[in-house]
């Protein structure tokens, strides 16, 4: 029979003080090993010595509501604007069913991904020295190759959708000043003169600037609205991620208040006595166009002619996988993962579903052969349009300011501490390169069409990939190489079912019973590390190769999303010569 050696177990720094684990599988590596973190033995005892940067890092402060909130925040994107429109041209069936789907699976793959950090030895807390941040876990299970390219990748595609959050945000808030005082300034520094938008133009009507994102004279400015945005965010950034929780609150308050003003307005437009209600007839702005009169007649169940960015357009508004890491890395130990996850999720559905149907029923978006009209892929514009009430008109504005904002800061962290936790940077250079640089570039591209339109190939790209096809990976990874106790002894048992009447099971077993008593216990180490729970993605009850035939379909179904949805805007773009 072949012997083996058994294997000594490494160290690994956790909450502080070092504890023993091993790797369950042969060749897995240790927190230590696959972070490149130790820096040698340099006190004599024999224990290498692993850096702290926890000044860097936010403490684990986060409470169950704070966390609902920080997630709830984090999964209402820009993306919830846009379904209206997608309502009407492809009825209501189809992009309610897409939403479903995409939340199911995305928050499953935000539980799979927090699983798999925690089997990590050493990370069973979440506070394993140095920190698991979503790049380094990817580094941890499949190598440094694997990781310089998704490092970039996350990088750049974060950094991408905060770019476009920093254009949106920007315009808002100078069109939000137009409005207050009828005009707005910028520099512009291709002359290096002060130029006034919308002001100087008097036959500019208010509701016209609004829908032509550039307000300006000429696109190489800085404007007013731009320093504003950034002077507000720029301190926050710098900020750890708890100590941002009070903007959060600020969001999450504006998010809530806001969208159920819209929810009422969609209302009062769909009753026929309301004077916002648009009656049946031909469009006094639109030649050609017959309204058919506003509600449930506007949404059709199904129509063949919109499908086409429907489910990119739900993976879009479900993108916010990426953030987990951060959080759980911050949360309390007694805090849920599953109810901090799935709660916020669900709460965010019921909000995507209120307005993408009831938008769709209480405005005209669809023109002949189901083009959009002007301004229909924003359902703000609507909202925004003279004929509707202040309080809905200044809603539509603060709501942007509220969900968009206080979002461009919490990116920035994100991408710091993974900058950090990876060792690519110190903390200075982490600072400048997830904070400081995209204000930088945007400062004098931010009127450029071009711009906008490079961060949207780019989140297009990544968005689907990063966020549910790796957690998929290293969930699938994390049960072959770290099983639990329960999982393993399954394991046993069927392999002694299945080889009992081979003539060489004995050793085959024995071997198995060697490798066995090699591997860390997780399930029993789930024991010794105080209040945090053990993360179950899936019920215990459920097999592992269940699990991993679940991560391996939500890993095929999103690479083949990602490809469709890549398909079709590059149709939308060459055949319809739109890249909106």
């Amino acid at each position: 029979m072949a012997s083996r050696q058994s294997t000594p177990e490494p160290e690994v720094a956790t909450s502080g003080r070092w504890t023993g684990s091993t790797p369950a599988v042969s060749g897995a590596p240790s927190v230590a090993e696959s972070l490149d973190d130790v820096d040698g033995d340099e006190d004599g005892s024999g224990k290498p010595k692993l850096k702290r940067v926890k000044s860097s890092f936010g403490g684990k402060t986060l409470g169950y509501w704070a966390s609902c909130c920080l997630n709830l925040n984090n999964c209402m994107g820009p993306a919830m604007v846009l379904l209206p429109l997608v309502a009407q041209q492809a009825g209501w069936f189809t992009p309610t069913l897409a939403l479903l789907i995409v939340f199911v699976f995305s928050t499953f793959a935000a539980s799979m991904l927090c699983e798999a950090m925690q089997r990590i030895p050493g990370n069973h807390s979440f506070s394993a020295v140095p920190r698991i941040e979503f790049t380094t876990a990817v580094r941890h299970y499949y190598g440094r190759r694997a990781y310089f390219v998704f490092q970039i990748l996350y990088t750049v595609s974060l950094q991408a959708l905060n770019i476009a959050s920093m254009i949106i945000s920007a315009q808002v808030v100078d069109n939000f000043i137009v409005k207050i005082f009828g005009h707005n300034y910028a520099l512009d520094y291709s002359s290096w003169t002060i130029v006034t938008g919308c002001s100087q133009y008097p036959s500019f009507q208010q509701d016209i600037c609004l829908e032509d994102s550039n307000i300006f004279p000429v696109s190489s400015v800085i404007s007013l609205g731009f320093l504003v945005s950034m002077i507000i965010c720029l301190p926050f950034g710098y900020l750890n991620l708890d100590d941002n929780m009070w903007f959060q609150w600020f969001s999450l308050v504006g998010l809530l208040v806001f969208t159920l003003e819209f929810v009422v307005q969609f209302m009062l437009n769909m009753v026929p006595s309301s004077k916002y209600y648009i009656p049946p007839g031909p469009d006094p702005d639109i030649p050609g166009l017959n309204r058919t009169g506003l509600g449930p007649e506007l949404l059709p169940v199904f129509s063949i002619g919109g499908q086409g960015y429907v489910f990119g357009l739900a993976t879009f508004a479900y993108s916010y996988i990426v953030t987990i890491p951060s959080w759980v890395n911050e949360k309390k130990p007694t805090v849920s993962v599953n109810k901090a996850v799935w709660v916020p999720a669900t709460v965010g559905l019921v909000m995507k579903l209120a307005i993408g149907l009831m938008g769709g029923m209480s405005f005209y978006l669809v023109g002949e052969g189901g083009k959009p009209l002007p301004g229909a892929d924003n359902i703000l514009i609507q909202l925004l349009h003279p004929r509707m009430p202040n309080i809905t008109q200044y809603s539509a504005y603060l709501w942007n300011l509220t969900t968009l904002i206080p979002g461009i800061p919490v990116l920035g962290i994100y991408v710091r501490y993974n900058l950090l936790s990876g060792k690519v940077f110190g903390p200075v250079l982490s600072a400048f390169v997830g904070v400081v640089a995209p204000w930088i570039v945007t400062m004098f591209l931010y009127e450029q069409s071009v711009l906008l339109t490079v961060c949207n190939w780019i989140a297009l790209v990544a968005a689907g990939f990063t966020n549910f096809v790796v957690p998929a990976l290293l969930y699938h990874r994390a049960l072959t190489w770290y099983p639990s106790t329960e999982e393993r002894g399954s394991r046993s048992l069927r392999s002694r079912s299945n080889l009992s009447d081979s003539d060489n099971s004995a050793e085959i077993l024995e071997n198995a019973r060697l490798i066995q008593n090699d591997a860390v216990s997780l399930a029993d180490s789930h024991e010794c590390f105080g209040a945090e729970k053990r993360v179950n993605a899936l019920p215990n009850w459920v097999s592992v190769k269940s699990k991993k035939r679940l991560a391996a379909g939500i890993t095929g179904f999103f690479t083949l999303l990602s490809l469709a949805t890549i398909a079709c805007y590059i149709y939308g773009v060459v055949a319809l010569g739109s890249t909106d």
